[in-house]
C-alpha cells in the first residue's frame, strides 16, 4: 500500500501520539469544506489540511470519564450525535446531528464547547486527502517544539512560548511538549505551531495530532 502522505522524519517523530484514540468507523463518511488550513512542517515542507464539516474532537477537564458521563455533558448540545463508542471517554470524536455545508457554522458550535468548564479543548477534524477516509488528522490542543539551542537557551524558549498561551507539559533532550492554556476557537494548537515556527528559533513546531501512520 502506498504511504498515505510523505511526512519528514522530524514530522512523524513530532506527531507522537500521546494517548490512544480509535477513530469509528461511523465517523469516516465526512463533508469537507472548501478552505484550506497550513502548518509548515519544516522550511520546504507545507502540511495541507482540509476540514471536516460533519466532526469534532472533544477532550473532557476531568481525568476520567465514562461513556454515561460523555453522554450526560454532551447531551446538552443538540447539534451533537450523543451515540458514543470509543475505547477512552476522556478524549473522542464526535459526529454532528445536521447535515452541514459551511464550516462557519462548525466553527461557531467549537467556540459554543469550548465555553463548557466540563471541557477542555473541542478541536476540529481534518483530513489530508479528500479521498481517502484515512487520512484523518485530528487536531489536539497541544503543541510540538524543539527549539534551536544556536539561536535561543531552552528557558527562554518555554518563557516565550507560555507567554503565547501555552502550558509546558515536558522538556527533554531540547524538545518540548505544550498544551494550550485557554481554547476558545479549538485552532488555538495549529495558529500557535505556525507563530512559533515563523518566529525561526525552531527547527519544527508541529500541532499534536492523531493520525494514521503506515509503515514504509
Amino acid at each position: 500500500m502506498e504511504p498515505l502522505h510523505k511526512l519528514s522524519l522530524l514530522t512523524i517523530i513530532g506527531l507522537v501520539l500521546f494517548f490512544s484514540c480509535e477513530k469509528n468507523e461511523e465517523l469516516m463518511d465526512s463533508q469537507l469544506c472548501d478552505n484550506n488550513f497550513i502548518y509548515s512542517a519544516t522550511a520546504d515542507s507545507k502540511i495541507y489540511l482540509k476540514q471536516s464539516s460533519s466532526e469534532i474532537f472533544i477532550e473532557f477537564e476531568q481525568d476520567s470519564v465514562t461513556d454515561d458521563l460523555a453522554e450526560l455533558i454532551l447531551s446538552k448540545y443538540s447539534f451533537i450525535d450523543v451515540n458514543i463508542e470509543a475505547n477512552n471517554y476522556n478524549k473522542i470524536c464526535v459526529r454532528i446531528n445536521e447535515s452541514v455545508a459551511e464550516c462557519t457554522v462548525v466553527n461557531d458550535y467549537l467556540k459554543i464547547l469550548n465555553e463548557d468548564d466540563e471541557i477542555f479543548s473541542a478541536t476540529p477534524v481534518f483530513y489530508l486527502s479528500e479521498n481517502d477516509p484515512d487520512s484523518y488528522y485530528i487536531l489536539i490542543s497541544e503543541v510540538l517544539t524543539k527549539n534551536n539551542e544556536n539561536l535561543i537557551t531552552e528557558s527562554d524558549f518555554i518563557e516565550y512560548a507560555e507567554n503565547l498561551n501555552l502550558e509546558l507539559i515536558e522538556a527533554k533532550y531540547s524538545t518540548q511538549h505544550f498544551k494550550v492554556k485557554d481554547v476558545k476557537t479549538g485552532f488555538e494548537a495549529l495558529e500557535l505551531a505556525n507563530k512559533i515556527f515563523e518566529s525561526g528559533m525552531v527547527k519544527y513546531s508541529h500541532p499534536n495530532s492523531i493520525m494514521k501512520i503506515e509503515h514504509f
